[in-house]
């Protein structure tokens, strides 16, 4: 279709073949009421002519929109762009469209975003939320559509997370390794923390293994991060961490700058572990050592959760736990 041009309809198609409306209507929905041949003819040319179904019509006809909601928290972290990567793909090879907006951890954001993804009517949605919002959990019961919990445990909920108990374990024990026995988890604050599970790991190894375990409470910005981890430098050696465990690499990298901004050096004076294994961090100096997750997969499986519940097909698992591994780089090293 030209540029400028009007949209073809189905009138257009018929007139083309001096054929009755209702059988382009029929032959091009995949109903029952034309023959076979006819059905060809009518899908060829519309092909040829650049028919497109109006989406408007046919979300008031099939009560479905073909367009799935993803919302994540903070679209400055690049482990939520490969995210979208693999749920964008997934949905396309389906033929939907997918709608994606970021919360930036402000909880009236988050609200007002899924009252947008409620009024455009999509047909399902992913959601990486702000700690545990019981509107979002109510999200399925009141738009009677599907929902998908990203990065945090599902309950009742179908939901996509990585290991992150298996990722505090591999984090620590590595640094305990190491020799180190004051150890720092970087953390959310506690009414947005999507995976508390995390801390509570930390704590039981900690009493298990009999090592100091210390947290930085931080709004998960980069400016706040890079303060808090500073503020908890900023304090006499013998009382300070020797290492940090952050939740991502996009913390992690805070790290690395207030840990120059306190005068000391990774890892010489202090140790980092970050989460995601992003591009970038391999190329940092020192390069981080870090938990690696399939990014894109925890986009892919989602997506194939949500599709699967829109048409009815068998869910097995319907919370999902990827696994993790770590991978050691120059960031970690004996303590001084």
């Amino acid at each position: 279709m030209a540029t400028g041009s009007a949209p073809i309809t189905q009138r257009d198609v018929a007139s083309s073949l001096g054929v009755s409306i209702s059988a382009v209507s029929l032959a091009l929905s995949g109903r029952p009421g034309v023959s076979d041949q006819l059905r060809e003819r009518i899908l060829e040319r519309a092909e040829e002519l650049g028919y497109r179904p109006n989406a408007s019509a046919v979300a008031l006809r099939t009560n479905r929109t073909r367009v799935l909601g993803l919302l994540i928290r903070n679209l400055r972290n690049p482990h939520f762009l490969d995210v979208i990567d693999g749920f964008d793909e997934t949905c396309a090879a389906a033929g939907y469209d997918v709608m994606v907006g970021s919360s930036r951890y402000d909880p009236a954001r988050e609200a007002q975003l899924l009252d947008a993804f409620q009024h455009r009517a999509i047909d399902g949605l992913a959601i990486a939320p702000i700690g545990v919002s019981p509107q979002v959990r109510e999200w399925s019961s009141v738009t009677d559509r599907p929902l998908v919990l990203l990065d945090t445990a599902g309950g009742p909920t179908m939901s996509v997370r990585t290991d992150q108990e298996t990722a505090v374990d591999l984090a620590v024990r590595h640094l305990l390794e190491l020799g180190h026995r004051r150890l720092a988890m970087i953390v959310a604050p506690a009414d947005k923390s999507p995976d508390p599970e995390r801390l509570e790991r930390f704590r039981q190894l900690s009493a298990d293994l009999g090592f100091t375990a210390l947290t930085v409470t931080t709004e998960l910005s980069a400016r706040a991060a890079r303060t808090a981890i500073a503020e908890a430098l900023a304090v006499p050696a013998p009382d300070r961490p020797t290492a940090f465990i952050a939740n991502s690499d996009y913390i992690a990298h805070m790290a690395y700058l207030a840990v120059a901004d306190a005068g000391l050096r990774v890892p010489q004076d202090i140790s980092v572990v970050g989460h995601d294994d992003l591009p970038t961090s391999a190329s940092l100096c020192p390069a981080l050592t870090t938990i690696a997750v399939d990014r894109r997969e925890i986009g892919h499986r989602a997506a194939s959760l949500l599709l699967d519940a829109l048409h009815d097909r068998p869910i097995d698992t319907p919370n999902i736990v990827l696994p993790v591994t770590l991978h050691t780089r120059g960031s970690t090293a004996p303590p001084p």
